[in-house]
This record gives C-alpha cells, sequence and structure tokens, in this order.
C-alpha cells in the first residue's frame, strides 16, 4: 500500500510563517491575522516544532530568517499561488465565479424583468458581471443542475417546488392572453371576450416548442377540449413566434406582460376566459444560497416583485 503524505503542519500556521518573513513584523503579522503578538510568536515555534528544524535565529524578542526560512518561504509562496489556482478551479467548475453571475431566463423576461434586475443588481454589486442565457424551461433545468448556471428564472407552477437541492423562490404571478396580429381577420367578437377554450379549439395556432414552459402551460390549457385548435407551426423564441403572427390569421397564448410592447409587435391581447395562471420563478442551488451575489439577485427579484 502506498504511503500517504500527511503535512507536517497546518495550512494556517504556514499563512503566518509567510506573512511573518513577507513583512518582517509581528505588528503586522498580529493586525493581518487578527491575533496577538504572543500568538504569532507561539505559531512561529510550533512551525518550528512541526516540521523538525530551526527556521530563526532568537535574540531575545527578534527573530531573524535563517536560510531554511527563505527555502521554506519560496515553496510555501508557489503551494499557496497552486491552492489558490485550484480552488478556483474548483469554484468555476461547480458553477460559481467570483467576476460573474450567469443567469438562466426565458425570453419573454427580457421585456422587464431582466432590465430591472440589470440596474438594480449593477447598484448592489458592482465588481460582478450578470450574464444573462435565454432557453427553454427544461433546457435552462438542465443546465442548472449540471453547473452551468448559477441560477435561473423560468416559468412554473406549484410542482417545481420540490426541486431537489434547490431554493425555489416565486418572484411574480402573471395571466396569460390569447393574441392575434393587428391585421388579423379573426378577431374575437365583443360577446367572446374573455376568451374561453371553445374559441380557441377553432383557432389556427403558432405556439412554441415542447420543452418551454409557456407551451407546457398551453396543453394543459387545452388538455380537456374534445376538438384540438390545429397547431401551424412551432418556434423555440417567443419573439420568433410573436411576430410570425403577421403571416395570417393566427393566433397564440402570451403572458399577458407582453401587452406592455404590443404597439412594437403589432398585436391584439385579449384576456382569457380561464382563471389559469402561472408564476415566474428564481431557482438556484442551495449551496450558493448565502454567497453575496445570491443574496443580491434575491433581493433584487424580491424588490422587483414588490413594484410592480
Amino acid at each position: 500500500m502506498p504511503s500517504r503524505t500527511v503535512l507536517p503542519t497546518t495550512l494556517k500556521k504556514l499563512e503566518v510563517f509567510s506573512e511573518f518573513i513577507k513583512s518582517g513584523s509581528v505588528d503586522i503579522v498580529a493586525n493581518s491575522q487578527c491575533i496577538n503578538k504572543l500568538s504569532v510568536y507561539r505559531i512561529l515555534r510550533e512551525v518550528e516544532e512541526d516540521l523538525g528544524f530551526k527556521l530563526f535565529k532568537r535574540n531575545g524578542r527578534r527573530l531573524e530568517p535563517l536560510e531554511s526560512a527563505s527555502i521554506l518561504y519560496e515553496s510555501v509562496i508557489q503551494a499557496s499561488k497552486s491552492l489558490t489556482d485550484g480552488i478556483a478551479k474548483a469554484k468555476a467548475n461547480s458553477g460559481l465565479s467570483d467576476k460573474q453571475l450567469n443567469v438562466g431566463i426565458v425570453n419573454s423576461l427580457s421585456v422587464d424583468l431582466v432590465p430591472y434586475l440589470i440596474k438594480s443588481f449593477n447598484e448592489r454589486c458592482k465588481d460582478i458581471d450578470l450574464i444573462f442565457h435565454s432557453d427553454s424551461n427544461d433546457s435552462l433545468i438542465n443546465q442548472l443542475e449540471n453547473n452551468m448556471l448559477d441560477a435561473i428564472l423560468i416559468y412554473g407552477d406549484d410542482a417545481i417546488e420540490k426541486l431537489a437541492n434547490m431554493v425555489v423562490l416565486k418572484v411574480i404571478d402573471d395571466t396569460l392572453s390569447f393574441v392575434i396580429s393587428t391585421d388579423s381577420q379573426s378577431k374575437p367578437d365583443t360577446s367572446q371576450i374573455p376568451v374561453g377554450v371553445k374559441y380557441l379549439s377553432n383557432q389556427k395556432m403558432l405556439v412554441l416548442k415542447q420543452d418551454f414552459g409557456l407551451r407546457k402551460i398551453y396543453d394543459q390549457l387545452l388538455k380537456s377540449t374534445i376538438q384540438k385548435p390545429k397547431i401551424y407551426s412551432e418556434f423555440s423564441s417567443i419573439f420568433s413566434l410573436s411576430f410570425s403572427l403577421r403571416a395570417g390569421d393566427y393566433g397564440t397564448i402570451l403572458p399577458s406582460r407582453l401587452s406592455s410592447i404590443a404597439k412594437q409587435l403589432e398585436l391584439n391581447f385579449y384576456p382569457l376566459a380561464s382563471d389559469k395562471k402561472y408564476s415566474i420563478y428564481l431557482i438556484f442551488p442551495r449551496v450558493i444560497e448565502r454567497t453575496f451575489h445570491m443574496r443580491s439577485l434575491v433581493a433584487s427579484c424580491r424588490m422587483y416583485s414588490l413594484n410592480i
């Protein structure tokens, strides 16, 4: 059996040792390490005892580093750099970064929540970049579980709150609307508003692909209908879908929040008769719950929910 290498002293003691060699002052070491001067002397003696050889020539309280101390110091500095680099790599591999926070989002949030978060988060964490990555619900959850993202903001319902080892916080609730192009000839009559499932079942629909949260909500909404609306095309982007409604008398289901840019999209929004609602959730690993950048993102999301 191969022998096991055991460090003869502790990293903390070596940190005190290297700080003393670098500064040459017990006072400086005591202040930087938040310990008293007697503790500095004690730790330096313990390093010698742990290693089994002298590092200093003593003249009363004065310590003069021997050549052995200089050799050890160089090795400690190299080892410290290697350890620091290793921790940084491991941290990055785990999905964390000291310089940026990677957040997965669904596209519709770029209309309102994302601009707010950019401003609010930057005020709290000026030295950390907030990087957004848009994708479908299923893909974002997969990326989060594989440490490719720090957090995600996605559609969900009560079931999503049961994700293992994750903190799941509801940010906002929203409703859904039936949406058509302003040029569409197939507009609901006044008597058909709010729009019911029966009306929807007779429409030509454009929808998002199956792995999107909004598509799941759409499927649930029409699950009970015998006659299903004909789906003419599926999309991977909510904005591609929205602009494609101009192609003819097509309809879709979109978050009511997007009505704030209805004019730019050239769309008409009609409320649904269904009381089906959906929520946007912030989800992130429980292990990073107490990090400063994560607490800042949570605070920004909570402020947004209070201001809408």
